[in-house]
């Protein structure tokens, strides 16, 4: 990846990553109490994660004070919405799927290079247990509408490295 649409994803993905705790915070706070524990430790996560980014865009000399992309602000917009509008269960699987897009798309690289801490962050075993409790939590609370939220997600997934390659 050039490194240019590297740096850009990492910003846009910070900018991504604050909204999704915003979304999780108020999912955690509507979710059935058998999924909140999962998601209350997506949050702490979350808030790693967050630091994270921090830590390498200071080392990049990365401005993460940048304006969202419009194909990033879409995807957050749809995830702030959909916190508020959306029953609690297909919260869990909005999640469902974009946690589990960051695995699959992650885990199919191999470890090495330049990448290499970025591929281990998204593919390790306990983020791999992370996506599966969350599966788990969406097979517990079905609801008719998960699927089409997936779908959506892994849409705006699809245009979010769209963004990232084409700028």
């Amino acid at each position: 990846m050039p490194t240019e649409a590297f740096e850009r994803w990492l910003v846009q993905d910070y900018l991504f990553a604050k909204g999704l705790t915003t979304f999780q915070a108020i999912a955690a706070a509507r979710a059935p109490r058998s999924a909140q524990k999962v998601l209350i430790n997506g949050l702490v996560a979350m808030d790693a994660e967050l630091e994270w980014f921090e830590r390498l865009a200071c080392e990049r000399s990365l401005n993460l004070q940048s304006p969202h992309h419009p194909t990033c602000r879409r995807y957050v917009d749809y995830l702030i919405t959909a916190a508020y509008t959306k029953p609690p269960e297909i919260l869990l699987a909005i999640l469902f799927g974009i946690e589990a897009a960051y695995l699959a798309g992650w885990s199919r690289l191999e470890a090495s290079g330049p990448y290499k801490e970025y591929i281990l962050r998204w593919s390790n075993d306990l983020f791999r247990q992370y996506v599966v409790d969350l599966h788990l939590a969406c097979v517990e609370h079905p609801h008719d509408g998960q699927q089409d939220e997936f779908d959506t997600v892994l849409r705006h997934e699809r245009d979010f490295w769209t963004m990232t390659y084409d700028g």
